[in-house]
């Protein structure tokens, strides 16, 4: 963080003072990430610095980027969203964001994940029983986001994961009830996430975190939520979403045998 914190006070007090105002959305990008873990007040605060700095760059036109395509937007809309999630303590809210935000270099500049590499990752996750409604709803939501439709982006991605879940809990374990007596395939994703975690599915705190985060942002989808947030839901937060769902799948992968 001090290299950062450097670059700043360089731009602050060397650049700024003979040059005027240089963008320094970046600078600030990365120092909300570095305080977020253990000064989360902080992290935030900079991270608004570092949409305002992307706000100001829009507004000089000139072909400037959209503020809300940029990671520092995306950030605040993911900490906006678990702001508002029900998680049991604070110290539980602070360590998923901790663990999410530890991970967020992987997508925050675009990087992307190529589909066929998912498509085999399904197919080694998903017993042949439940494939065709994992590869079904994998390709609705594919080209959702190809469209850059957000609420259709991140509901299907909710899907994609509920058939996941379905896939090795039902197929595979053979489980057909809930411990409170819940039909499996008649509960929603958030029955089926605690179910899975409780059984200790997935191996890495990566991957629950990440299907988490897609949890958080389906409950999201009702037009009531969407009003009172302060960063709406756009189509670089959708895609972010997606591909952290992605990444988490080529992870969990990586626990089962390859397709033959």
């Amino acid at each position: 963080m001090a290299f950062w914190e450097s670059m700043r006070d360089f731009f602050t007090d060397k650049i700024e003072p003979v040059w005027g105002h240089a963008h320094k959305g970046p600078i600030y990008f990365r120092l909300g990430l570095a305080s977020l873990p253990h000064d989360f007040v902080r992290g935030k605060k900079e991270l608004e610095a570092a949409y305002h700095e992307d706000l100001a760059l829009e507004k000089t036109g000139g072909g400037a980027p959209q503020a809300s395509s940029q990671p520092a937007y995306v950030a605040l809309t993911i900490l906006e969203s678990i702001d508002d999630s029900e998680f049991a303590n604070q110290a539980d809210k602070q360590r998923f964001t901790n663990q999410l935000f530890h991970a967020f270099n992987a997508v925050m500049f675009g990087i992307a994940v190529q589909t066929d590499n998912v498509v085999i990752a399904i197919k080694r996750i998903s017993p042949p029983d439940g494939l065709l409604s994992c590869l079904a709803a994998y390709r609705e939501m594919w080209e959702a986001r190809k469209q850059q439709l957000s609420f259709a982006t991140v509901s299907l991605t909710g899907t994609v994961l509920e058939a996941l879940l379905l896939a090795d809990l039902y197929h595979r374990k053979q489980i057909a009830k809930l411990p409170n007596g819940k039909d499996l395939l008649k509960v929603e994703l958030g029955p089926l996430l605690e179910e899975a975690i409780q059984r200790s599915l997935f191996p890495t705190d990566s991957i629950r975190v990440a299907f988490q985060l897609v949890h958080i942002f389906h409950n999201r989808l009702h037009p009531g939520n969407e009003f009172h947030q302060t960063y709406r839901l756009v189509p670089r937060v959708a895609w972010t979403v997606s591909v952290f769902f992605e990444l988490a799948v080529l992870e969990w992968s990586k626990t089962f045998s390859p397709v033959p």
